[in-house]
């Protein structure tokens, strides 16, 4: 099984969606492990050991402690990365922001020029970038207009100090976006390895087979089994949501850009 691509194939689900089908899952795991599987190992570890649950509590002290410990780090981990990435579309929707403004301080035609272009930069990231992102791809027209601002910031020859300066302090903002924007990209392509998913629905399932090996009658079993289960299935609904940050039907959005747009540059759109 590739668990990376199991993994992103999960990241098209909405959060209610993986809810449902996480506690379904967990649901059977439960009945077919205690109806069926239970049956079988009992033949492996005895049926007539009346200390059976005590030992099994042992064997499983440690294992419990580090499966948990490897949770809660894919927890904090996968939460970083989102929040690292949401940090990096609000440096460069503010960088984009902060260019926009400092325009107006340009002559014409070049202030006219710079502010359609940061207008057709910031509508193709809504509108063409992102979703393209939460299809895991990036498109190459936001390098482009990236380049055509570039080179036309390069054609303006201040006349004066102030010019120069205001000029000086532009074109180390577009540097900063430079910046900020490849960090966003890097966000596409962020995720936690596959390997450590692996590990953690490998030691799921062994968590549920430890459950199901207990010696309880079977209702009782059935209720304890599905809650462990559920507990489980609920850490992993975590991690895979905020596994992906740009991704899916779970990812962030172009929320700084779509801000920017609507209070700021909206108001300079040319009418139709």
């Amino acid at each position: 099984m590739d668990t990376g691509r199991l993994i992103e194939s999960l990241q098209g689900l909405s959060v209610a969606d993986l809810a449902i089908s996480f506690a379904l899952v967990s649901l059977a795991f439960t009945f077919v492990g205690v109806l069926i599987l239970k049956p079988i190992l009992r033949l492996f570890i005895g049926r007539g050991d009346p200390q059976i649950n005590e030992t099994i509590g042992y064997a499983t002290a440690t294992f419990s402690l580090f499966y948990a410990l490897l949770a809660g780090l894919l927890t904090v981990a996968a939460y970083q990365n989102r929040d690292r990435v949401e940090q990096n579309i609000l440096n460069e929707a503010g960088a984009v922001s902060a260019i926009y403004a400092g325009m107006n301080s340009y002559p014409e035609p070049i202030r006219s020029d710079v502010k359609e272009m940061l207008r057709d930069y910031v509508l193709f990231t809504i509108h063409k970038d992102w979703p393209a992102h939460r299809q895991g791809n990036i498109l190459n027209g936001g390098s482009n207009r990236m380049d055509a601002i570039r080179q036309k910031l390069a054609t303006y020859e201040p006349a004066t100090v102030a010019q120069q300066i205001i000029h000086g302090q532009t074109i180390a903002g577009f540097s900063h976006l430079t910046e900020a924007r490849q960090e966003r990209l890097n966000g596409v392509t962020t995720r936690i390895p596959a390997v450590l998913w692996s590990a953690m629905l490998i030691g799921a399932a062994l968590n549920l087979v430890i459950i199901i090996m207990l010696r309880i009658k079977i209702i009782p079993h059935l209720i304890l089994g599905a809650l462990s289960a559920f507990f489980l299935f609920v850490v992993l609904l975590v991690i895979v949501v905020l596994d992906y940050p740009m991704r899916g039907a779970n990812g962030l959005g172009p929320v700084g850009f779509e801000q920017i747009w609507d209070r700021q540059m909206v108001w300079d759109e040319p009418l139709q």
